[in-house]
């Protein structure tokens, strides 16, 4: 048994207890069952960092291939055959094809193209805290953490601001159709916002192919390497569905829980104060202890598998947990649980994923989420939660971002 004498099983998963605060839940995981079985049907839970590594590297039987959402289900099939049909690119797809995207879509990506993009973000960092600064006080996730990269990554797609506001809605629908704890209700909510944005985008693809602009919709409409065939719309649509959903949720959940971790270590927070530079490595620390995707999801495909004796069946779900592998005491130590920026094995976590699917837009969500804070902690003094720790809560059992955080503040 773990030190707390509990078991997997006797936590209710993607319950919103264990929802808030997964990491017992984790721990009794990696040490009692590391290839646990989930209840109700959901699959397996890979927690432990060396065989999440593995098994992201393994193809050939964890392939990232997944049904379409609401498959088989009429009501679902109805809302589905009114948009595009969904083809797997970027996070559904596996070598070689899934190189073939890669190669297309890198171009958005390079750090060439991020630095350009760094002076519009600085901009926008300070307009954004110039609307709350006089105030005193700021819920960071709705005026900040949330809206800074909504707009900078449809100002990357070449959306017009007045747009932006929709593109939340679609990241929290896309992000939810990936879970499988979701109401039905929510569920066809979900499949409707992702058509919405399906027609949304294949009218500005239409627009860039007749003139293309300095944006991403028209680098992935006039992409091309080598010999590669072109992209078509139903396969840019799904590449943007990954820049909406990952552009926006992973950034502002970085946000959220870097400010929460420094506010709840002030003694870690009076170091980055004292010294800028330290702001990227705590990020990573930050990233290490509340990734923003916990898990991803593959199906075993082949003859099926067994990780540690445990035999996984083709067509079995497994989630590779980033939550719990980054937490392993194997790799990050004994105080894998406690806050750490000047831990040295950081590097090692696994929250932008590992291997062939390791996340395209990371440099850019470090490059968001450290303006950020150079800007924050620069024009804010003595920021302080405006709320008791223990009733900020997070949201979402596989995309982890909190619901709200309420600070004050001094104007510099």
């Amino acid at each position: 048994m773990t030190a707390t004498g509990k078991h997997p099983a006797d936590y209710a998963f993607a319950s919103p207890e264990v929802s808030a605060c997964p990491y017992p839940f984790y721990a009794a995981a990696r040490d009692e069952c590391p290839v646990y079985e989930l209840p109700s049907g959901i699959g397996y839970l890979l927690s432990r960092h060396g065989d999440v590594s593995d098994a992201v590297t393994d193809t050939e039987h964890f392939s990232s291939h997944r049904p379409v959402f609401g498959a088989g289900d009429p009501e679902f099939e109805e809302i589905h055959a009114q948009g595009y049909p969904q083809v797997p690119s970027l996070v559904t797809n596996d070598p070689p094809e899934h190189t073939r995207f890669k190669k297309l879509v890198n171009k958005g990506f390079t750090p060439r193209s991020i630095t350009a993009l760094e002076p519009s973000m600085h901009q926008l960092v300070d307009d954004l805290i110039d609307g709350f600064a006089g105030e005193g006080t700021v819920e960071l996730m709705s005026r900040f953490a949330m809206p800074y990269p909504t707009t900078v990554i449809g100002t990357a797609l070449g959306v017009p601001p007045a747009e932006h506001a929709r593109f939340q809605q679609w990241a929290d629908d896309i992000a939810d159709s990936v879970s499988t704890y979701i109401p039905r209700e929510r569920a066809l909510e979900c499949k409707r916002g992702i058509v919405e944005m399906q027609h949304y985008f294949a009218d500005l693809i239409e627009q860039r192919r007749a003139e293309p602009r300095e944006d991403l919709v028209s680098d992935l409409v006039t992409a091309r390497v080598g010999g590669e065939r072109p992209l078509d719309v139903p396969e840019i649509l799904d590449v943007i569905r990954t820049f909406v959903a990952g552009g926006v949720e992973s950034t502002g959940s970085l946000i959220g829980s870097a400010m929460l971790l420094l506010l709840t270590h002030p003694d870690q927070l009076d170091q980055v104060l004292a010294d800028h530079r330290l702001i990227p490595r705590m990020l990573e620390e930050a990233l290490r202890m509340e990734s923003p995707v916990q898990f991803n999801p593959r199906m075993i495909e082949k003859d099926g598998v067994a990780v540690r004796d445990v035999p996984l069946p083709a067509g079995s779900r497994v989630l590779l947990g980033w939550g719990p592998a980054n937490r392993d005491p194997d790799v990050f130590g004994p105080d894998a649980d406690r806050f750490d920026i000047h831990r040295g094995d950081v590097g090692r976590h696994l929250a932008f994923g590992h291997g062939p699917h390791f996340c395209i837009g990371a440099a850019l969500a470090r490059s968001e989420a450290r303006i950020a804070f150079e800007h924050l902690l620069t024009r804010l003094r003595d920021i302080r939660l405006a709320a008791p720790a223990e009733e900020i809560r997070y949201q979402g059992a596989f995309v982890r971002r909190l619901e709200r955080l309420p600070l004050r503040f001094i104007p510099a």
